[in-house]
């Protein structure tokens, strides 16, 4: 296929190789993820002849080699008609370490390295159903799930926000044994503060004004499954020693209810983009309910720590919209722009630029131009609206790096520096 108009290609300085570690390259591509072990020169293509074979109509039948230098690995363009991008540059030859990743056609190429003397490699395993990507840490993360699902202790999912942190919660419900009970899902920061309790353990008629008719709440609708307890770090510190005391077994009446209260029997599972830990220290969360939520801690790398999945998140969200928007594909250069981009809103920030760039009229090819435009049209926070407040509590958010603060207000580091009165 025909790539938009080429720019010069680039070749980055190389160093001598080192001893002690084993590399791998890690593929994502229509056939789906997996690793290969580099051992000398191995070339890459669609070719039965190709040492590491790739499943892309956009890749040539040679299209590049891999072998590895100094403390990393070393990637040849081998005059493929698409093309070889690194950083969102095409390049004729260059060096990346390990977590660089690489773009040919629309397929994925990750580094990936393992001290010969550390921790094996991780064996094989699948990504969680509804989860697009096979990563390396997103295979991990799905290893986790499994063994967790099997459990019945709270579980706190922890991720930056448009992670998909609700997914992995429904994830560890469909791999467990309550995979036939209720699923139910509550996101305490949409909630009316005065009505917490009543929506967690339900109410009387005639409990407080407008309670015109009596209501189970949702621990109750989720008895004998999973209720996922969405920025459970926003719940009021009020309503806090309920879940807890509902947490440890104790029996929890409904609002309004003078009778014998009930023990529920669903698994908890809350989620948070905030540290709790931060909210502890100053006094928003309390420790005996951290403590009982953080029974086993899953953490979702962001999209920038997993650069590889994005080409596979961008063919479901792509298939996803094809009722809509008709056929769209991703050219190479399109998708190297998009690896190359640091995602502060995660994969629903990715997932609004790729619609934003395939509902441009009568372009069933996604250009990088389009792609472009698509991430300038991400409205973010101007530093004048950005108060000195809220500015702390992002980096309160952020857990305290600055770097990440600054990239999810749409600012640059410096600037955000100042806000939070630290100078420049």
């Amino acid at each position: 296929m025909e790539e938009e108009t080429s720019e010069s290609a680039v070749t980055v300085d190389l160093v001598p190789a080192w001893r002690g570690e084993a590399w791998a390259v890690e593929i994502q591509d229509s056939e789906g993820a997996r690793q290969v072990p580099i051992t000398g020169r191995m070339t890459l293509g669609t070719s039965r002849s190709a040492q590491i074979r790739v499943f892309d109509p956009m890749v040539s039948s040679l299209h590049c080699e891999v072998q590895r230098l100094g403390g990393g690995l070393v990637v040849q363009d081998t005059g493929s008609k698409n093309g070889t991008f690194v950083g969102g540059a095409r390049v004729d030859r260059a060096w990346g370490g390990g977590g660089t990743t690489v773009v040919i056609g629309q397929t994925t190429l990750t580094f990936v390295c393992e001290d010969v003397e550390g921790h094996e490699l991780p064996r094989e395993a699948a990504p969680l159903s509804g989860l697009a990507g096979g990563s390396l840490a997103m295979r991990r993360l799905g290893a986790r799930v499994r063994v967790l699902a099997k459990q019945s202790s709270p579980v706190l999912v922890m991720g930056e926000t448009g992670t998909g942190k609700e997914l992995v919660a429904r994830a560890l419900h469909v791999e467990g044994s309550r995979v036939d009970a209720p699923f139910i899902a509550l996101n305490v920061a949409a909630l009316p503060r005065e009505l917490v309790e009543s929506e967690l353990f339900g109410h009387e008629r005639g409990a407080f004004t407008g309670a015109i008719a009596r209501r189970r709440g949702a621990f109750k609708e989720a008895a004998g499954g999973t209720l996922f307890l969405d920025e459970v770090g926003e719940l009021p510190l009020d309503a806090q020693p309920k879940l807890l005391r509902a947490l440890d077994g104790y029996e929890v009446r409904a609002v309004g209810s003078h009778g014998a209260g009930q023990r529920h029997d669903a698994r908890i599972v809350a989620a948070t983009h905030v540290a709790l830990e931060q909210r502890v220290l100053i006094g928003q969360f309390r420790r005996d309910l951290f403590h009982r939520l953080e029974v086993y801690v899953l953490e979702i790398p962001p999209l920038r720590e997993r650069r590889g999945d994005v080409g596979a998140i961008a063919r479901v969200i792509l298939e996803r919209a094809m009722h809509e928007l008709g056929p769209r594909e991703l050219t190479p250069r399109a998708l190297a722009r998009l690896v190359a981009h640091d995602w502060p809103g995660n994969v629903r920030e990715l997932r609004n630029v790729i619609l934003r760039a395939a509902a441009e009229p009568d372009r069933p090819r996604i250009d990088a131009d389009a792609v472009d435009r698509a991430i300038r049209g991400r409205k973010s926070v101007r530093p004048a609206s950005l108060s000195t407040g809220a500015a702390r509590a992002l980096l309160v958010e952020q857990r305290g790096n600055i770097s990440r603060a600054a990239r999810a207000a749409g600012v640059s580091r410096s600037s955000f520096r100042r806000l939070i009165g630290e100078g420049a």
